[in-house]
């Protein structure tokens, strides 16, 4: 009997995020027939796909907010002690998949020499710059990594290094996608309608919007929807709420598609997104998309006045006279939505994730060439 392929995917983070959904996509890729997958979480409700094997990971919460220090790995130890437990009540693992980055998934590097499995990592956001983590990076027998997380890549690898010579060729850059099977409704185009949707992390910036909503007159406000996550375990951001008939909040919504084809403008104020997964779903639905010009990866992607709006970051300002301009214009939303939702075209999840897929299924493959943290190091 053919080997049936054993995963397992650590989830250590308690609410819902963007990495989630992204590593969700990944793994419906897969051929359920040749693999099954074991998850091992904090927040089962965070998920959907029912091939999973759910299995629920404890923490004391007292650690699950540390970052750094003894209590920090103390926490992972916990967390390691765990998945040795998981895998003596189901098979052995071949391979572990790190779903966020090295530092949120530290626990797999410090099992992996009692249990032998491969590990896949994945880093969404930018990693801290220590040994610990430089000596993850290459422990893993592969990284696939946002193309904006690259310099803190280096910095945690040369911190590791202290000099001496790496070539490490087991990284690659990753490229967020969306499934054809959960492709974002088109949104209506009749009238102007907002829409924020993002976590209340700090970073996030949910009042730099409110403060640029609070900005307009009652008369220049149109219908807008903030959909929201509020993170556990960290702080959330501080914002000074107000009244508005045309102001619509929705705390963690299980129709955040049906809200979103109601609406048609979109609204990032997120600094320095690593990628932003619900930016490219509004442009999949068709929406015209408002984000910062700080040089994140949709400032370095899109085209101010060709397929979204761009305003000056953290300008509240700015986003305040941009929205009303653009309310007032639904030629200009019609005419940018439509770009942008051409432009979402090339981030099909089965083309994006295709060299991940066939790593998480032990399929050879042809070596891709050097990424650029490759080429770096190897100077």
């Amino acid at each position: 009997m053919k080997h049936k392929r054993h995963l397992l995917v650590l989830d250590p983070i308690a609410f819902f995020g963007g990495s989630k959904l992204a590593t969700e996509n990944i793994l419906r890729q897969l051929d359920g027939g040749n693999i099954q997958v074991t998850l091992l979480t904090v927040d089962r409700q965070s998920w959907s796909w029912r091939q999973l094997r759910c299995r629920s990971l404890f923490e004391v919460p007292f650690l699950a907010r540390q970052t750094h220090g003894i209590p920090y790995f103390i926490r992972h130890v916990l967390i390691a002690i765990q998945l040795i437990i998981t895998r003596y009540k189901t098979t052995p693992f071949d391979v572990a998949l790190g779903a966020s980055g090295p530092g949120v998934d530290f626990a797999l590097y410090l099992a992996k020499p009692f249990l032998g499995y491969q590990i896949i990592q994945l880093v969404h956001g930018n990693v801290a710059c220590s040994r610990t983590i430089g000596r993850c990076l290459l422990l893993a027998d592969e990284i696939h990594y946002l193309e904006s997380t690259k310099e803190s890549l280096l910095s945690a690898l040369r911190k590791f290094s202290r000099g001496r010579s790496i070539s490490p060729t087991h990284l690659r850059v990753m490229q967020n996608g969306l499934l054809d099977s959960a492709w974002p409704s088109r949104c209506q185009m009749v009238r102007p309608v907002i829409l924020w949707a993002a976590s209340l992390m700090p970073w996030k910036r949910i009042d730099l919007f409110i403060d640029a909503l609070s900005l307009l007159d009652e008369a220049e406000r149109c219908e807008t929807h903030i959909c929201f996550i509020r993170p556990k375990n960290t702080p959330s951001a501080h914002y000074q709420p107000f009244a508005s008939d045309t102001l619509h909040w929705h705390e963690s919504p299980n129709n955040i598609d049906s809200l979103r084809a109601q609406a048609n403008i979109f609204v990032s104020t997120s600094h320095q997104e690593p990628f932003g997964l619900s930016i490219l779903e509004a442009m999949a639905a068709g929406h015209c998309v408002l984000i910062p010009t700080d040089g994140a990866y949709w400032d370095r992607q899109l085209v101010n006045g060709l397929n979204c709006i761009k305003y000056p970051a953290n300008d509240a300002c700015a986003l305040s006279r941009t929205v009303a301009a653009l309310t007032k214009n639904m030629p200009l939303v019609r005419s940018l939505g439509l770009a942008a939702a051409k432009k979402a075209q090339q981030y099909q999840a089965a083309n994006c994730y295709a060299p991940l897929k066939n790593s998480l299924l032990g399929i050879s493959h042809i070596t891709p060439p050097k990424s650029a943290i490759d080429q770096e190091l190897a100077r």
